[in-house]
């Protein structure tokens, strides 16, 4: 599929909105015609609403199946026999080899259109995912989960700086609505997956799963042309290899970017599949006698404030002080996680602290994403989000493996304080960050 308009280069974007339409019916006297709209203008838009909505529709998927294991540990624990210690070992596995594939897309991006590398993450996905449906044993299901997890490590980087390249004035804004959108695929998969758990068993959900994210996969390589990316660089394939290592070099130099890695790795929570999605279902299930259908209701209500909280916060930072707002944030996320260590089994007040809790600790992602888009320019935004993500996640396996000892050996509630402590630091860490001139480049009004 093609269009005759050249797709917008992250050299010079498009400008952000739809595009006007000439107003209908005749003038008032003295008013200033509207200009009209030309046709590579709406090829333009057509363009970067397909972006748009092609990655947050993959990144949901890629959400949906993350978080539906989740509500479904308890029962392959039981299954495949393995604890806490066990689970956590395979969250830091996980995210130790997801996190190292994250480093080397900003090595690929001048060689591979971005719309390619999406293309074949969901792919690998979607294999890795049947695989976990039919693994035997507890090895079997961590190399399979290993395989999903190395294939969907192309989601975040990749698909985020081609959303910072389309929309580069309003940053905080989409960034926080693509981040929302895909939890609405967190949101769904708890209770979906405990309602299908009893029609359906674990492993025909994977099944079902894995067909998905590989069509998923498929339609970024149909649509590979319109989506575009920086694939066609000018120059040999060593001019291109030169300037992708001078580019991280700029990277590794820049203060803010380091900073805000560091900010990313020292909170504990809102990483997606870490401690959240590892030990929230079991502690329900084990530790608050919940039922696995309750459970994954509650854990909904985790992801209805992963979708409003982003969103709020990523709207506020784009109109004021993105450092102050990510501040603000990693307080709440402090307060709300003091909160959920030490909430009983009352349900009212469990799932409104499961909301404030997703709201918080699920709008760092966000902010600090749009800082680090904010901090470089343009050519340096694929190697920027590859260090971002392989330096900000780099302590997810110590977090899991932390919280797995100590919830094996002295409970929920003070494995969850001690993560509290996690986000003072990031706070601490802040005061460091120099907050660029475009971190809130909206217009007031």
């Amino acid at each position: 599929m093609s269009t005759s308009a050249a797709p917008p280069t992250d050299a010079t974007p498009p400008p952000d909105g739809a595009a006007s339409a000439v107003a209908a019916g005749p003038a008032r006297r003295g008013a200033i015609p509207a200009a009209p709209v030309d046709a590579a203008t709406l090829a333009d838009e057509r363009e970067r609403a397909l972006v748009l909505w092609l990655s947050n529709a993959s990144h949901a998927l890629n959400h949906f199946q993350n978080q539906m294991v989740s509500v479904l540990y308890p029962v392959i624990m039981a299954e495949l026999g393995f604890g806490y210690a066990q689970l956590g070992m395979l969250t830091a596995i996980r995210n130790l080899l997801g996190n190292g594939m994250q480093m080397i897309y900003g090595f690929l991006a001048p060689f591979v259109s971005r719309s390619r590398l999406l293309g074949l993450g969901n792919v690998g996905l979607g294999i890795g995912t049947l695989l976990t449906g039919v693994s035997g044993s507890y090895p079997a299901f961590v190399g399979a989960r290993v395989v999903s997890s190395v294939a969907s490590s192309a989601q975040h980087p990749v698909g985020y700086s081609l959303l910072a390249g389309y929309f580069p004035k309003s940053r905080g804004t989409i960034l926080a609505l693509n981040t929302s959108i895909a939890s609405v695929g967190s949101l769904l998969a708890p209770p979906l997956a405990a309602v299908l758990l009893g029609l359906l068993g674990w492993r025909q959900i994977f099944y079902v799963v894995a067909f998905a994210s590989v069509g998923m996969g498929l339609v970024y390589f149909l649509l590979h042309d319109r989506v575009g990316g920086p694939g066609a660089a000018a120059g040999s394939r060593r001019q291109r290899l030169a300037r992708g290592r001078e580019s991280y070099l700029r990277v590794l130099r820049n203060r803010n970017v380091l900073v805000i890695s560091l900010v990313m790795m020292a909170g504990a929570a809102g990483r997606g599949d870490g401690v959240n999605a590892t030990y929230l279902g079991p502690h329900l299930v084990n530790d608050l006698a919940l039922s696995v259908v309750v459970s994954g209701f509650v854990l909904a209500a985790l992801q209805v404030g992963n979708i409003v909280g982003p969103l709020g916060f990523g709207w506020l930072s784009d109109r004021v002080s993105r450092k102050g707002v990510l501040q603000l944030s990693l307080l709440c996320s402090a307060l709300a996680t003091w909160w959920l260590a030490h909430q009983a089994a009352y349900l009212p007040l469990l799932v409104l602290n499961m909301v404030v809790y997703g709201a918080v600790t699920g709008s760092r992602n966000t902010l600090t994403q749009a800082l680090i888009a904010d901090s470089l320019a343009d050519e340096d935004r694929d190697a920027a989000f590859s260090v971002y993500y392989f330096l900000g996640f780099l302590s997810g396996p110590v977090w899991a493996l932390l919280t797995g000892f100590i919830m094996e050996n002295f409970g929920f509630s003070l494995a969850f304080s001690v993560l509290t402590v996690s986000y003072l630091l990031g706070m601490a860490l802040m005061s460091l960050v120099h907050e660029p001139p475009g971190a809130h480049s909206v217009a007031r009004g």
